[in-house]
């Protein structure tokens, strides 16, 4: 997988995130789908994996793009004017760090521990799933079989080999909170967890609802290292 990560120099408010990403569409121009994954022709909306996603790093607006979107993000850099309107502000963006490099989604014989971070995982009906089950044991359980079942989704779309998706391995470690947010102005239950796997994914990339916007961020942990006793509640 190429991977392409933009952090820019201008802070912006982490809800201002949908107006950062509409600005960007808009100078780069709409008809190029992969910034707003809108089907122009029909109205709709594309179902994939957002291949140009739109992040905050402390404080600062960050763009992920992924394979085609490396090729797509550049009709916004080649723009003369790099100023955004943001919820009526004008804001002008500079490059602060780009990181690009080529990204082997390989299984590993060791697992690797990541934080996820406000992940929308639960969809209506799920959600109802989620709330009839019995104990926190199985909640956890079926939690943790969402999350396997969005990496694979997620591996699937940028077209990894069947044998490894096969041999994917995912622990729910640790919930450290979830919250009700507001997304879309609908009311949505957003975990923030650990989880381990054997595979490795780039740090930002996004999982669930709203993975566009900000929602649902994966993060590598320093350490490595994974307890014996997985799948506890904080």
């Amino acid at each position: 997988m190429r991977f392409l990560n933009v952090l820019f120099d201008t802070p912006i408010s982490p809800w201002e995130l949908p107006a950062f990403r509409g600005a960007v569409a808009a100078k780069a121009g709409h008809e190029y789908d992969l910034f707003h994954n809108h089907d122009v022709e029909t109205g709709g909306f594309h179902y994939r994996l957002p291949l140009i996603q739109y992040k905050q790093d402390h404080g600062y607006p960050m763009l992920v793009c992924l394979n085609e979107g490396i090729e797509e993000v550049h009709h916004f850099f080649a723009q003369p004017d790099w100023t955004l309107s943001l919820n009526g502000r004008e804001a002008p963006v500079r490059i602060r760090r780009l990181d690009v490099h080529q990204f082997a989604l390989a299984l590993r014989e060791q697992p690797v521990r990541y934080h996820l971070r406000q992940w929308i995982g639960l969809r209506d009906e799920h959600y109802g799933i989620y709330t009839r089950l019995d104990g926190m044991v199985a909640r956890l359980g079926y939690l943790q079989l969402t999350l396997h079942k969005q990496i694979v989704a997620l591996l699937e779309q940028l077209e990894v080999g069947e044998d490894t998706i096969a041999g994917l391995q995912v622990t729910l470690q640790t919930i450290q909170s979830e919250k009700w947010v507001s997304y879309k102005n609908v009311k949505m239950l957003a975990f923030s967890l650990e989880f381990s796997a054997n595979i490795l994914l780039p740090d930002y990339i996004g999982l669930g609802k709203g993975c566009s916007v900000g929602w649902g961020v994966v993060k590598k942990l320093k350490s490595e290292t994974v307890p014996p006793n997985p799948v506890r509640r904080d």
